[in-house]
């Protein structure tokens, strides 16, 4: 994933509440990817790629080696993940949405709920976590994924058991 990044780059996850249908995708992809051909800062273009991992997470990269993101060009990329939100009601910018990987497909944990889903197994100490507050390239090739115990937000949960 992100083959045509080789530099130093900015990365940035966004979780959608749901899995995306097949119709969303295509569309989605079309139009990030659209921008990512014509993205740019202060005139120059961008190296950038964008992808749809897991059927729920909307992912776009840019290398910075080639020319860096400026505030102008990351608030046009911010719009354009406002506009797919908008029309798809997606949550896309609900940043207590921790994301799990179990039996292949996206599990959703909020923040808030990280201890009770902990104590009663829907996440153990070895669940994939995707990491989405990460925002260098070089982070999601080397440590987006990790085992939970492994995980900035394994030190949220509490011990014991939560009451309901």
């Amino acid at each position: 994933m992100f083959d045509k990044l080789q530099g130093n780059g900015r990365i940035w996850v966004y979780v959608a509440n749901r899995s995306l249908t097949q119709s969303e995708q295509s569309d989605i992809s079309s139009n990030l990817n659209d921008f990512c051909h014509s993205w740019a800062a202060h005139g120059n273009q961008l190296l950038a790629e964008f992808h749809v991992v897991y059927n729920q997470l909307l992912v776009l990269a840019v290398d910075e080696d080639v020319e860096a993101a400026s505030g102008c060009s990351i608030d046009k990329a911010t719009a354009s993940f406002k506009a797919i939100d908008a029309k798809y009601n997606l949550d896309l910018f609900n940043r207590m949405n921790l994301t799990f990987v179990v039996n292949d497909k996206i599990k959703i944990v909020q923040l808030a709920d990280i201890s009770q889903a902990y104590h009663a197994g829907l996440i153990t100490d070895n669940t994939p976590f995707l990491d989405n507050t990460i925002s260098l390239l070089s982070d999601f090739r080397n440590r987006w994924k990790v085992a939970f115990n492994q995980s900035w937000a394994y030190r949220k949960v509490k011990n014991g058991v939560q009451n309901a």
